[in-house]
């Protein structure tokens, strides 16, 4: 369950770096959130559902992972060394000092705290949800194929939201581009870039996809 956390959780920042590249922006660093906002934002993109038969995971088992883990993080920040079997890695070298030792120690057990209260709060809507489908078992299956289905609303309309401005500009600077005569790409580039707020060199290879057929038809870049 902890390599399913860290795949999540690296796969939300990679995410979020290339977004940031997308719109120009500076990439986020790991380090600029906690790992349990960076989990909490990833972890309904995955099904996390204990086999037939068997009562682990869900969410909130995630989440209490997590907290465990960020307590051995917070204990190897003040006594740096690796274990018997060399398995983690020391997080701060055995030089460092002792005030940052214990400076780094402190944020991982706010960072523990913070996970430890995402997962009781997950613990309880699980334990609610639990309580459900006891008192209505016929309710169950139309239940949850709502819940499934307004998630899945949800997240495609807050995908589409995100990125519809991206989707705008995209599509005006094509057609600007179809509308006149320029002598370059990297001419159209800089007169188109003014016009829907986006740099050159977004413009740019927005056009390059366009005449290498790689845009997506019109209709989507509207949705």
């Amino acid at each position: 369950m902890a390599e399913t956390v860290e795949w999540i959780i690296d796969s939300a920042v990679l995410r979020a770096a290339e977004e940031a590249g997308a719109d120009e922006e500076p990439a986020p660093v790991r380090m600029q959130r906690s790992d349990g906002q960076w989990l909490r934002d990833s972890i309904f993109y995955y099904d996390i559902r204990p086999k037939a038969g068997e009562r682990f995971p869900h969410h909130h088992h995630a989440f209490a992972v997590l907290a465990l883990w960020l307590v051995v993080d917070a204990n190897f920040s003040i006594q740096p060394e690796l274990d018997a079997i060399g398995y983690h890695r020391a997080v701060l070298p055995e030089t460092a000092e002792i005030e940052r030792q214990w400076v780094t120690a402190g944020r991982y057990a706010i960072d523990a705290m913070e996970a430890i209260c995402l997962a009781e709060e997950l613990a309880s809507r699980h334990a609610d949800a639990r309580l459900a489908r006891i008192l209505f078992p016929n309710e169950g299956t139309s239940l949850d194929a709502a819940v499934k289905e307004r998630i899945s609303i949800q997240a495609k309309a807050a995908a589409i939201e995100k990125h519809k401005t991206n989707r705008a500009a995209r599509l005006r600077a094509i057609e600007l581009y179809s509308m006149h005569n320029y002598p370059s790409v990297e001419a159209a580039s800089q007169a188109i870039a003014k016009l829907v707020h986006k740099s050159p060199r977004t413009v740019a290879k927005w056009l390059y996809d366009e005449r290498k057929g790689r845009t997506p038809p019109t209709s989507d870049l509207q949705k």
